[in-house]
């Protein structure tokens, strides 16, 4: 059985929704107990919003176990794996609010769309970093030994592996032209090499505290866009299709950070160790911090600052990994001043954006 629609059923009365929190102790009009199985079901209820379960809950476990029948409490009973899927993907349709839901739970679902797509940009960015690498090194063989030699199985995982990242460039231009499942299989397909480097050391090399942390933090760098693109874009969403030079801008920006990078290296300049910390992921910095200071002040809606301050959170998580691991100098405090420029302006944002959600709606109106 599949959870009712968002827009069927009546409203509760006072009384039935005062209830709501206290089934265990519910009877129902024989004098009975309430059943294991009815217990179960709305624990697993609990998922949905308290607003959606005042006014739905009651129609949703009478026809629950109307299908379901007198099960007997001693044969353990539980909510198939079925009808839990249901409610959970009602669930995140309804937390996750598209078109036509709850304001704040719409506020909410924009915030997390909007984190996917700036996560997203990022990885699209690295995508065209390590394809166009490749290609340099099959190509005009510099620094062949980075794609193994012809033929050899080092040779065909490097190929597989930067096919894999052009994925997440796919990913990208996918949603931002409103192709939604192309972009969720593309940016699954895209973050496998990143997710299989960091998880499989963590799990045969023993305790997750006992690994650097530059590994956990590049699996939470590389999932939380993933999670958000399959969670946020449901089919209460409508998908937008925006420009090509808005969807474009991220490959742009991943060839010209590459072509500063040649360049530094060209250059061979003494101390300058500290200027390759604004390429690959310090560029997305400045860029970041500037569009942070344009949500601030032009007084955005609610879910550009939310979306800004967790992707300006991510970026940080990532540069707090370095402070470890450089020596003090130019480099160190380069990174000190990253890692405070993110956190003043993500927790700014968050400020704003929490206090501008709009309020929350009553779980019963009369």
């Amino acid at each position: 059985m599949s959870a009712p629609a968002a827009g069927a059923g009546s409203r509760l009365s006072p009384a039935t929704a005062g209830e709501e929190g206290r089934t265990s102790l519910r009877v129902s009009g024989a004098g009975s107990r309430v059943s294991l199985l009815e217990r179960r079901y709305r624990a697993v209820l609990r998922l949905l919003p308290a607003s959606y379960r005042a006014e739905r809950e009651e129609e949703m476990v009478d026809a629950f176990m109307e299908m379901s029948g007198d099960v007997s409490d001693e044969l353990n009973p539980r909510p198939a794996w079925g009808e839990i899927a249901s409610v959970l993907a009602l669930a995140v349709r309804l937390r996750f609010g598209g078109t036509g839901a709850d304001p704040r739970l719409f506020a909410w679902g924009e915030s997390v769309r909007l984190l996917a797509l700036l996560g997203l940009a990022f990885h699209a960015m690295g995508g065209v970093y390590t394809g166009v690498e490749l290609l340099r090194t099959l190509v005009f063989q510099v620094q062949p030994g980075l794609a193994g030699a012809p033929g050899s199985f080092e040779r065909l995982l490097a190929v597989a592996v930067s096919l894999a990242y052009l994925c997440s460039t796919v990913a990208f231009l996918a949603i931002m032209r409103g192709h939604v499942r192309t972009a969720k299989i593309t940016a699954v397909v895209g973050a496998a090499p990143a997710l299989a480097y960091t998880l499989i050391p963590m799990i045969l090399a023993g305790p997750v505290m006992d690994r650097p942390l530059s590994e956990p933090a590049t699996l939470v760098f590389t999932a939380v866009p993933v999670i958000a693109l399959l969670l946020g874009f449901h089919g209460d969403a409508a998908p937008r299709r925006r420009s090509w030079a808005l969807a474009l801008s991220p490959l742009a920006a991943g060839l010209a950070v590459l072509g500063c990078t040649w360049l530094l290296v060209a250059l061979r300049l003494p101390d300058a160790d500290w200027l390759y910390l604004w390429l690959d992921l310090g560029t997305a910095i400045p860029v970041w911090a500037a569009g942070a200071v344009a949500v601030l002040t032009r007084r955005s809606a609610p879910p550009q600052a939310l979306a800004m301050s967790a992707a300006g959170l991510l970026l940080l998580l990532m540069r707090l990994t370095l402070l470890g691991n450089l020596p003090d100098g130019p480099a160190w405090l380069t990174v000190c001043a990253q890692c405070a420029l993110l956190w003043s302006l993500s927790v700014a944002l968050a400020w704003v954006g929490a206090r501008g959600l709009p309020a929350r709606r009553p779980a019963f109106q009369p």
